[in-house]
């Protein structure tokens, strides 16, 4: 099924008759009509009614109609974009990260930047499905807080402390710190494994050999908050504390637990100097807000 068939069609139907979609393809007659007839041979059923020379959709050509639209404005913005890379013009790139991630850091960065030409595309995915999803060139650019493979290019864009998040009323309240070993005696509010704050957690506490009581798993730092604040549990979380929370830095045998986020993208990548420019312009930013 040729494209260009596509547009002599949806020409007789925008013109009303094959000779005018003629004149406005500026394909002779005899050659649409033998393309339609042409098509309607490989799609196996008459899209045209026919009377004479009259011609009207008949419940193929119904179906059919908004399934070729659809494919030439594919095709149309599929050329546009091209075009636009070829001139160099700005295109917006389809950045994947953790929904925490993108509440959290890449949209008040993007916020900061005022009017630019092009917004990136957020697509919210666990820390190893935005690896995954950008193996697979569905997203530009991969943002996790897991390691990135050497086959891509990565830059840390930022390493955020864990805190355990508790009331002004909770005994730790006076505390400057807080043991990852000593949080295994309490009831504890986690983000879902598909965080790097909670695998980042869970890996301290295999390490120690430990265990830990869970009061809530969630999928948001600002719901686990609020449960801390509710009186639930201890919120172990990389966000700025709210809701009038106190955040108690987590030590471990290395000093504080930590996680880093990475971006990487593929460095054969047609916008991959663009990719490198937002990923080390949000580096730049994250390093001065937490200044």
């Amino acid at each position: 099924m040729e494209l260009r068939v596509l547009r002599y069609f949806l020409a007789v139907v925008d013109h009303g008759s094959v000779t005018a979609a003629a004149e406005h393809v500026r394909v002779a007659q005899p050659a649409v009509s033998r393309q339609l007839r042409a098509l309607e041979a490989e799609l196996g059923l008459p899209l045209f009614l026919r009377d004479g020379r009259s011609l009207r959709l008949g419940p193929a050509g119904r179906r059919f109609l908004p399934i070729a639209r659809d494919l030439i404005a594919r095709a149309d913005n599929a050329r546009a974009a091209m075009t636009a890379l070829a001139q160099g013009v700005n295109v917006s790139l389809v950045v994947a990260a953790h929904a925490t991630t993108i509440a959290d850091v890449i949209a008040p960065f993007v916020a900061s930047r005022g009017p630019v030409p092009a917004t990136p595309v957020f697509v919210a995915a666990p820390a190893d499905a935005a690896y995954e999803a950008l193996e697979r060139a569905e997203v530009d650019l991969a943002i996790s807080t897991s390691t990135p493979s050497r086959e891509v290019a990565s830059v840390v864009v930022a390493e955020f402390p864990v805190w355990a998040q508790i009331p002004p009323t909770h005994p730790w309240a006076e505390l400057t710190e807080v043991g990852a070993k000593a949080l295994l005696r309490e009831r504890l509010i986690l983000l879902d494994r598909s965080s790097g704050t909670r695998r980042a957690f869970d890996a301290e506490v295999a390490r120690a050999g430990g265990s830990y009581e869970l009061a809530a798993e969630v999928g948001l730092s600002e719901i686990a908050q609020a449960l801390a604040a509710a009186g639930r549990g201890v919120a172990v979380v990389t966000d700025d504390p709210a809701y009038g929370l106190r955040a108690l830095p987590i030590t471990v045998g290395d000093g504080v637990l930590h996680i880093r986020l990475h971006a990487a993208w593929n460095a054969t990548h047609y916008a991959a100097p663009a990719i490198r420019e937002f990923a080390q312009s949000l580096a730049v930013w994250c390093a001065a807000s937490a200044a």
